[in-house]
């Protein structure tokens, strides 16, 4: 069994909105990197959404874009974060499986994807928010599973 048909396996029926643990961390198309700054500070996310007055999501700012344009000394504080959001984001239907939010995030190079339903951003999901709902998953599975075999101390023999 591949690791893929193995995460299928496993996560095939799970929600993906299980993994959504947070409001979206966002700002509006017409805010600045400082602001994007701050919005990143303040809610201790690796992201922070670009998004237009209907909602919609435009791009994406992660720690590594400002770390980068700082860096790279093209930038100061007071320019658009539109200038340095990524358009190129990811996106994920709702109805899609947990399996299928773990591949995506294990097959590219993306950390954060966007979770939308019927077009509009719901949430957005890291590979953090993955290994969270992992540690309680597996909490839930062992916690529930009865034991197949008597306790130790009430064995036959040796």
């Amino acid at each position: 069994m591949t690791k893929e048909d193995y995460l299928i396996s496993i996560f095939r029926k799970e929600d993906c909105k299980r993994l959504i643990r947070r409001e979206i961390n966002s700002i509006s198309e017409d805010a600045t990197i400082r602001d994007a700054i701050i919005a990143l500070q303040s809610q201790w996310t690796g992201y922070v959404a670009i998004l237009d007055n209907d909602k919609n999501l435009l791009g994406i700012i992660t720690e590594r874009d400002i770390l980068r344009c700082f860096g790279e000394n093209k930038f100061t504080e007071d320019d658009s974060a539109k200038s340095i959001m990524k358009t190129n984001f990811k996106t994920i239907e709702c109805r899609e499986s947990i399996a299928e939010i773990v591949l995506t995030l294990y097959k590219t190079t993306f950390k954060h994807l966007a979770i939308v339903e019927e077009g509009k951003l719901i949430g957005i999901v890291s590979a953090r928010d993955f290994i969270s709902y992992l540690v309680e998953y597996i909490a839930e599975s062992v916690y529930t599973i009865s034991p197949s075999q008597p306790p130790q101390d009430q064995r036959e023999g040796a």
